[in-house]
């Protein structure tokens, strides 16, 4: 029984023992059953990996006995695609700028060069430049006018601003031109499409300009008829401190000499473009008495003054003023000094946005500037080799609401709380914030 059962129990995989040779017990053949089981084992698991490494091989364009081609890639430091990749970003890019309008590279280099400065004029000219581009624009077939015009605004947008960064007058004036071209009708003809938005540029131009000279008459205290009258923030016997140069600042005492009102004005400067150099020229030669001096004399000329004028580059929501940097600092000494500060500020300059400070969506001019002493020699920062030295040259600065007395617009004087009352009012209005 016991060796009936001891047979039965042998697989066929185990030869049987021969006739007189003595029997194995059951503890050799469970060792040799594990060893056949193993060995047949590990073959099936070459087996498979043999057909896994084909079933690659021939994904890859490559047969079995390739396989010196197949390591050859590994000697390579970088995989055969990255090199194309580049290769083709970097054409693109480059026709993208030979693509580019001439009116579009003239001006990214204008900007670039700081050749036009101002929210006014940095505006006028970009709007300007997209007369040229609608003028010469063409949809191409079977394209819609709007969508396709919309789709090419892009990468004169992205041009200009990687030129320098968009003011928040360029960037409402690029939005209230988006929002004109999706108001025109469907299946309008490129050329009543043209003649539309070029009137609509114009309007908004127009607009602008009329807003400046507003202000002035305003400011100067002009009736309807040119004469002077009412309320006017200029008057006889005043020493005004700007800062910087304004447009709007410019117009308010171009007519005030014009209109014979006997005035002073201390004109204050610093980095990083030193505007105001130029401004108190231009004041010295209307007539104007004017002194100029840099920021850090500020102290020391404010008790002779009676008023601050300050320009603005855009007016936030919470009635926060974001100009040229130092003008908080002036806002912040004239309250030292109990001097009313009054910001003028078009309208078409209101965001509808805050900021949490000054360096959150701030402007970074050329640290080189910094480099450079005043007598053109280079300065010992320059020198400097080691990397804990970080140069910061900021365009614009923060100046809280509260150092603000008024907020002089072409719609009136009005305290900085009210702007967003304004804000609203072009938002239903359809106007659109950049």
């Amino acid at each position: 029984m016991s060796e009936q059962g001891s047979e039965a129990a042998t697989p066929a995989s185990v030869p049987a023992a021969p006739e007189g040779a003595p029997q194995k017990s059951k503890a050799e053949l469970r060792r040799e059953r594990a060893a056949i089981q193993e060995a047949q084992r590990a073959a099936k698991k070459e087996k498979n990996e043999e057909k896994e490494r084909e079933k690659r091989m021939q994904q890859q364009g490559q047969t079995a006995p390739e396989k010196k081609k197949k390591e050859a890639p590994k000697k390579k430091p970088e995989p055969p695609v990255a090199t194309p990749k580049k290769v083709v970003k970097k054409k693109k890019k480059k026709d993208d700028v030979i693509s580019m309008h001439p009116a579009v590279l003239r001006l990214g280099e204008q900007y670039r060069e700081f050749g036009i400065v101002g929210g006014n004029a940095r505006c006028i000219a970009m709007m300007n430049c997209f007369r040229s581009l609608i003028a010469d624009y063409t949809p191409e077939e079977n394209t819609n006018f709007k969508d396709g015009f919309i789709l090419m605004l892009r990468k004169p947008i992205n041009y200009l601003t990687g030129c320098r960064r968009l003011s928040q007058s360029m960037g409402n004036g690029i939005n209230y031109l988006k929002s004109k071209v999706q108001d025109l009708p469907d299946g309008v003809s490129s050329e009543v499409a043209k003649d539309t938005l070029l009137s609509e540029i114009d309007t908004y131009v127009d607009e602008i300009l009329m807003a400046v000279k507003t202000i002035a008459e305003k400011c100067v205290g002009l009736d309807t008829k040119g004469r002077r009258g009412g309320e006017h923030q200029i008057k006889d016997g005043d020493v005004i401190l700007t800062y910087a140069r304004s447009n709007a600042i410019e117009w308010v005492f171009r007519l005030a000499q014009a209109k014979q009102v006997k005035f002073e004005v201390v004109a204050v400067d610093s980095r990083p473009l030193h505007e105001g150099k130029q401004f108190a020229l231009t004041l010295a030669n209307l007539g104007i008495p004017t002194t100029y001096c840099l920021l850090n004399s500020l102290s020391s000329l404010l008790p002779k003054c009676n008023k601050v004028f300050v320009g603005a580059s855009s007016m936030l929501t919470n009635g926060s003023l974001v100009s040229r940097t130092g003008t908080s600092m002036i806002a912040m000494m004239a309250k030292h000094f109990s001097l009313p500060v009054l910001c003028f500020c078009e309208t078409y300059k209101f965001a509808d946005k805050v900021w949490l400070g000054s360096l959150t969506n701030n402007e970074e001019a050329d640290t080189t500037d910094l480099m450079t002493l005043m007598d053109g020699n280079e300065s010992p920062i320059a020198n400097d080799e080691s990397d804990k030295l970080k140069v910061a040259n900021y365009m614009y600065d923060l100046t809280p609401a509260e150092n603000i007395d008024m907020v002089v617009t072409e719609l009136g004087p009005m305290h900085p709380t009210s702007v967003p009352v304004i804000v609203r009012e072009r938002i239903d209005k359809s106007h659109e914030f950049y």
